[in-house]
Order: C-alpha cells, then structure tokens, then sequence
C-alpha cells in the first residue's frame, strides 16, 4: 500500500480538456490554413500536456511522512511541541508546501495554526522540504480536557511546478502519535482515615505483625518476651540475654471502585452527570496511595471485550502503577457500555483474596450493599465518597450522605 494517494480533483480534469481543446484547435487551424506556423503553439502546448501528466504520475512519489509510534501525556493546562517530520527523497526541493491534520478537543494548536471544526480542530502548518533529507515543523500545543487523541486526515499539499493548482497528497496510514490527557487532580478529603492494618508485606515502624523469617538484630531481654525469642549466641557473646527483633510488617491496600453510572427510579441505568469529576477523584486517590507507597487496584463497571469483562488496573504500587492507573482513567469515555454495579462488586468479591480497604465512588445502588455488608463482617473496611458534605470526602461505609 502506497504511504500517499494523490487526488487530482475535478480542477485538474477541466485544465487538461482545456489544453487538449487549445491544441486540437491550433493543430487543426494550421492543417486548414496551411500555415506551419501554427504548429509552434501545437508543439508547445502538447509540451506542457505531456509535462504536466508525467509530473502528476512522479511528483511526490519520493515524499515520506516520519510515523514513529509515540504518547505523550499531559494533565489538563500543560503545554508542549510536537514536532512532524517529512523526507524528501528527490533532488527538487518542495517549497510552499502545507501539512493540514485533524485532532479531538482534548488538545488544541497556537492559534495562528488551528482553527475550530467539527469535534475538533484543524491545523495547517507551512511545510517546505529540502532536497534529499528530512525537514520538520513544530507546533505548541495545550491539553484541554481528559481523553485520548490521535491525529487523522493527514494530508500534504504543494504547488504544482506547470500547472497553477496545487498538488494534494492524502496520507494513507494511521499516524502513531497520541496525546494522553490525564485527569485533573480534584481533592478528596478523609484520606488520612482510610487505614486498615492487616498481615502483609510492606515494612512499616510500627504494626502488630511481625515477619518471623527477617530478624533484623537484638535488644536486651525483658521478663515479657517469650522464652523461644531468646538469642542464645548474641546472649553467650554479651553476657546478657538478648531477644530477637524482627522486622514488623503491614498490609496497606486498597481497592478503588468506581461507579460510572447511575439510575433512575424505574432502575434504568445511564452515564453518571458526575463522571468527569469521578474521574478526577479516582486520579487524586490514585496519586494519593502512590505518594503514601500503598498497594492498590482500581476497576470501573465500564465494559469491554475481554476474558474480565471490564476495566481494571492490577494491584500495584509505585511510579509505574500511578502512570498506567492514570492512563486507565484517561481512555474512559462516556459512550461505552455500562456493567451493572452488582455485577461489578460480584466479580471483585471472588477474586478477594485477602483483607484489604474498600473505596467506593459514584452511586452506590441498594442492591450493592449486601456486599458491603459481607466485607465488613469479613474485617474489610469499606469507605464511600461522600459529595453531600462541603468538600468530597470519604467516610465509613453506614455514615454517608449523599454519594457522587
């Protein structure tokens, strides 16, 4: 498959009848006339016919558009460049050229290259192309709202060197380059109450649980410590009777769930009116637990093709779950089908394998609380975003107001 398609247009139709008219005429008015004279412009035009269809068929053919496959991530009101490149493989430089592109309104160009359009906006960006190698345009972009945007319709266009139309050039390919537009970060208040200390293995300085096969040294022995934790070298060494000390850890997880939908009193299901701000919550807490160095998963009853029937985030912590938790929340858009909350909350309670900390944003439907109920007896600790408050904050699952 050829990288460009080169339309022509009804414009260039019409110049060729015309040329092809003017030389019929002058050639037939030199035969009748006898004048061979006339045949001069016959000659000449002929010329610039057969010119002009060999530039139409090579023109261009040497033209290439840089598609590295590429994201870049941003949070809403940050700036950046993008930069696009083409080569040029003949020896005739393209001068005056235009590259013309489309993208969604999560992004949008300096102004002096973008101009609004249809769910989006258009650019045009002036693009000449040196001879044999590689030239480039930049333009400064701003994120505008959450959502992922690619750029479509790419096309190329350049003055033609005979006729007075210029040649246009549609990109065949999808172009790789995406631009990830992250939530906006909106505060939820109640965090340092979302604690539930449980076995584990992170190391904390202060926790119940100890990690009996990682001593990390001794202390003197006092009249509580069990028998079985002496130390009997580090005993025999110092003279004194030593007790073991091991390394105390804890389990500090959380498993986000966000509820994307709501329902009406007939129990008919439809997109949240509060789903970008849900978006944004879930990213505050997401950045939250990563901060803090817990261990979370998130899922959101949105679903999708796959053997778990809709979108989630494994358990993870740290930079990299942050980034591709983010990422989760930026690709989800209003318009994909809703997973009924119940079922959602079904699937996670048989995948729970251990005790951990519950949080719940968005509506929580009286058929779910069965299972809030069920984790609470289980020695789960379940919280709910609670808007009704001043300040979204999270509360103890039984001492909510309204929910988002």
């Amino acid at each position: 498959m050829k990288e460009w398609k080169k339309v022509l247009g009804q414009e260039s139709e019409r110049y060729y009848d015309f040329l092809l008219a003017l030389i019929l005429l002058t050639g037939l008015t030199g035969f009748v006339l006898n004048q061979s004279l006339l045949f001069i412009p016959t000659a000449l035009l002929t010329a610039v016919w057969l010119l002009s269809k060999a530039y139409d068929r090579f023109g261009g053919t040497q033209l290439s558009l840089k598609n590295e496959k590429r994201s870049v991530r941003l949070f809403p009101g940050e700036k950046t460049e993008l930069t696009f490149w083409m080569s040029n493989g003949s020896r005739a430089p393209v001068l005056n050229g235009q590259l013309s592109f489309k993208s969604d309104e999560m992004v949008k160009g300096h102004e002096s290259f973008t101009r609004e359009a249809q769910k989006g906006y258009q650019y045009q960006l002036p693009l000449s192309l040196i001879e044999k190698g590689d030239s480039g345009v930049t333009v400064p972009i701003t994120a505008e709202k959450r959502g992922v945007t690619k750029f479509s319709e790419m096309k190329f266009k350049y003055p033609h060197l005979i006729k007075f139309q210029p040649v246009h050039l549609d990109y065949q390919f999808n172009y790789e380059t995406e631009v990830i537009v992250y939530p906006e970060q909106k505060p939820v208040y109640g965090i340092d109450d979302v604690f539930h200390l449980s076995i584990g293995e992170q190391t904390a300085t202060v926790s119940p649980y100890e990690d009996l096969l990682t001593p990390i040294g001794t202390r003197d022995y006092v009249s509580s410590d069990p028998f079985h934790r002496i130390h009997w070298k580090a005993s025999a060494k110092t003279q004194e009777l030593q007790t073991k000390v091991y390394e105390r850890q804890v389990d500090r997880s959380w498993t986000i769930l966000v509820n994307t939908s709501q329902r009406t009193r007939l129990g008919n299901q439809y997109p949240s009116e509060h789903f970008e701000d849900l978006m944004s919550y879930a990213s505050y807490i997401c950045h939250e637990a990563s901060k803090r160095s817990y261990t979370f998963d998130m899922a959101l009853n949105m679903r999708r093709p796959h053997h778990r029937p809709f979108f989630y985030q494994p358990e993870g912590q740290g930079a990299q779950q942050l980034k591709q938790s983010l990422e989760l929340l930026a690709r989800m858009m209003k318009d994909r089908l809703i997973m009924p909350m119940e079922e959602l909350m079904y699937r996670i309670d048989k995948s729970m394998y251990k005790r951990r900390t519950v949080l719940l944003l968005g509506e929580v439907p009286p058929s779910c609380e069965r299972y809030i109920t069920k984790w609470q007896t289980q020695g789960i600790s379940v919280f709910i975003l609670d808007v009704e408050q001043e300040q979204p904050i999270l509360v103890r699952a039984g001492k909510r107001g309204n929910i988002a």
